[in-house]
């Protein structure tokens, strides 16, 4: 029998985005917030039931109750799935921290926080192995113990895990790296990992989900979640499926006399949804003559208005 289940991680929640004016830090801030509720919608769509969150749910350890709140809220209101929280780098699970105040608040029946590395029975045959952080600094790959979990011969095995594999050290420190074969040493169907804010197959049996809602101009895919099927003895079939309100892109325009830089402007800003969710970092190259190099970048000041955000680098041109 297949089993299917929605990978996400990185949600991040609080994050400040101090680099911003307070209005949009602010629906930038929410927008991760109502990601919950696209997540469940996804959920609905493919009849999936569970909902495994890759470690970095909140932004950081101490978060204010309103902040705890009111994802409980939202998780509770979406009975489609069960939410199954994995405390990552940025929200340990330390004494007297977070977690153990979500439970001082009361948890929805649909949400399980994994703050123990203690394998899960998530249906029948299938089971989920986490490996949660209970510090900042573990100080080892805490993947490690997987392979010593034994399971009856027709189980499903799921790793939750999140670090950068040796491959990330820029995103995980080094002293907690997970192996890059530790589903194959651990016979894992799929290891689901968090850390890397962009979808990223690190092996046939490996990914990482990354934030399902963009924070930062991005070298990688993130705005996803991963809908993944597994079925003994075969390999996940893993679909990526677009959560992100925002769209925050990497813009390059080459400019030469002769083209209207203002029309390629528009084709561009014009080319990711709408304007107003639109996060350009705008890098331009080229020669313009001078009159039309002032007319240009007075357009993208005007264009500036209609976009969430325009960062712009004119150095090169």
């Amino acid at each position: 029998m297949n089993f299917r289940f929605i990978h996400t991680a990185d949600w991040q929640l609080g994050r400040p985005f101090a680099q911003f004016e307070s209005e949009l830090a602010a629906q930038l801030a929410d927008a991760r917030l109502g990601v919950i509720e696209r997540i469940a919608k996804v959920a609905q769509d493919e009849d999936v039931k569970h909902v495994l969150v890759a470690g970095d749910v909140w932004d950081t350890p101490s978060p204010s109750d309103k902040l705890l709140r009111q994802p409980l809220d939202r998780m509770r209101s979406t009975d489609v799935a069960n939410w199954w929280l994995l405390p990552g780098n940025h929200d340990p699970a330390e004494p007297h921290g977070l977690w153990d105040r979500l439970h001082a608040i009361g948890l929805p029946d649909n949400v399980r926080p994994l703050t123990q590395a203690t394998p899960v029975s998530l249906s029948d045959n299938v089971t989920l192995l986490p490996a949660p952080w209970m510090s900042k600094a573990p100080g080892r790959d805490l993947t490690a113990e997987f392979g010593s979990v034994s399971t009856p011969p027709d189980t499903l095995r799921i790793g939750l895990a999140h670090g950068g594999t040796c491959s990330f050290f820029d995103q995980s420190p080094q002293s907690a790296a997970i192996a890059e074969n530790r589903a194959a040493t651990a016979g894992l169907d799929y290891l689901a990992l968090g850390d890397w804010h962009g979808v990223q197959q690190v092996d046939e049996r490996t990914w990482y989900a990354g934030t399902p809602e963009p924070d930062r101009f991005p070298n990688n895919e993130p705005g996803s979640v991963l809908v993944v099927e597994l079925a003994k003895c075969e390999l996940p079939i893993v679909k990526p499926v677009k959560t992100a309100l925002y769209t925050w892109t990497r813009d390059r325009l080459d400019c030469q006399d002769g083209v209207d830089p203002c029309a390629e402007a528009t084709e561009l800003f014009d080319a990711h949804g709408p304007r107003h969710r639109r996060l350009s970092r705008l890098e331009l190259h080229g020669a313009l003559r001078l009159d039309t190099r002032m007319r240009f970048l007075n357009f993208l000041e005007q264009e500036r208005q209609s976009l969430a955000h325009l960062r712009l680098k004119s150095s090169g041109l």
